[in-house]
């Protein structure tokens, strides 16, 4: 990634990451309430990012983020604002934005592809510690409690999710080429 390209987007990236951005509200609206939500979240953050690359897939998941949080109505059942980041489950919503800056850090560095394996299985594991510690700060009680609740139902999902978005962005590079 030369100098240029962080200074300027052009039409086509601010097209694309528009359409990220919409990609995240959309599979957030698809839920299935518990008591942490399971939606398509994780999909969307994770195909933004291997699609669009680090610089422009971090950009779709801070402004899906910012939106979110200034009231727009885009993350789970239609909710949207702070009061939403500040609840048990928002956590792992806000763990999104330090993923993005892992991928967008090492956008910097010319990677193997199998590193991305391991970026997604680190990323996978911020969003759990984020979001699990948020819960127990939130609602007390303990990690235990909280791993089970938060973490262990999502686990195998949430692997099938980023292993999707992998599969389809690499089918979406290779058309778009």
């Amino acid at each position: 990634m030369n100098e240029d390209s962080l200074k300027t987007l052009k039409t086509r990236d601010i097209a694309y990451i528009a359409l990220a951005v919409a990609l995240n509200a959309v599979c957030a609206f698809i839920t299935v309430p518990a008591t942490v939500p399971f939606t398509l979240q994780v999909f969307g953050v994770f195909f933004s990012l291997e699609y669009l690359g680090g610089k422009r897939g971090a950009i779709a998941v801070w402004l899906y983020l910012f939106f979110g949080a200034v009231g727009l109505p885009v993350f789970s059942g239609f909710r949207g604002g702070f009061s939403v980041l500040l609840s048990a489950t928002g956590g792992f919503i806000m763990a999104f934005a330090a993923v993005a800056l892992l991928y967008f850090v090492l956008s910097f560095f010319k990677t193997p592809f199998w590193v991305h394996y391991l970026l997604a299985a680190a990323g996978l594991a911020i969003i759990y510690f984020g979001g699990s510690a948020w819960f127990v700060f939130m609602m007390g009680g303990g990690i235990k409690h909280a791993l089970l609740v938060c973490v262990v139902p999502f686990i195998l999902p949430d692997v099938i999710k980023i292993v999707l978005a992998f599969l389809l962005s690499a089918r979406l590079k290779k058309i778009r080429q």
